[in-house]
């Protein structure tokens, strides 16, 4: 058997080689992918999780917080200093979890419930009252969600506190 003889055979064995590790980097792409995805997701729903137990932790927060969100007006002017920074913070959050969906990163099935929390969210009163301060502060598709999105036909309860859907431990 000569050498010529010897390539040409060698050459499908190559082939296959390179056609079986490009499989197996489309499979170890779409793996990385699929983790990536779930760390995107974890790292924000973590951010949110810490802010609400920093919040919850300390009951003038979570008063300053309830009160804001359905009653602005109520707030003397260093609480009101205080209460902007809440939903500063929340809504960076959320606009996170917007950018996340958008790149993909987020399936449409989980994005679902956090759409209907961010809308309902912001059309708090005490929200509304803060959104002029922050709206240009953020990124420009996430304010024309926000904005585009269906005011409820009736007032919505605050998320959290008094007036929420939770039940009162007490009764």
């Amino acid at each position: 058997m000569n050498w010529d003889a010897i390539g040409a055979m060698a050459e499908p064995c190559g082939a296959l080689g390179v056609i079986a590790s490009l499989f197996y980097l489309g499979s170890q792409i779409r793996q990385n992918t699929r983790s990536v995805r779930a760390a995107s997701y974890h790292a924000v729903a973590t951010n949110l999780s810490d802010l609400a137990m920093e919040m919850g932790r300390d009951a003038s927060i979570t008063d300053l917080f309830v009160r804001g969100q359905s009653d602005l007006q109520g707030l003397g002017p260093t609480e009101r200093s205080q209460f902007f920074l809440l939903p500063t913070s929340v809504f960076r959050n959320y606009e996170n979890l917007f950018y996340q969906f958008n790149q993909n990163m987020i399936e449409e099935v989980v994005w679902t419930g956090w759409k209907h929390r961010i809308t309902r969210h912001f059309w708090q009163s005490g929200v509304q009252a803060w959104w002029p301060t922050w709206r240009e502060d953020c990124d420009p598709a996430f304010r024309e969600f926000l904005e585009s999105s269906s005011r409820p036909s009736a007032p919505t309860a605050p998320l959290f506190g008094e007036g929420s859907s939770l039940p009162d431990p007490s009764a």
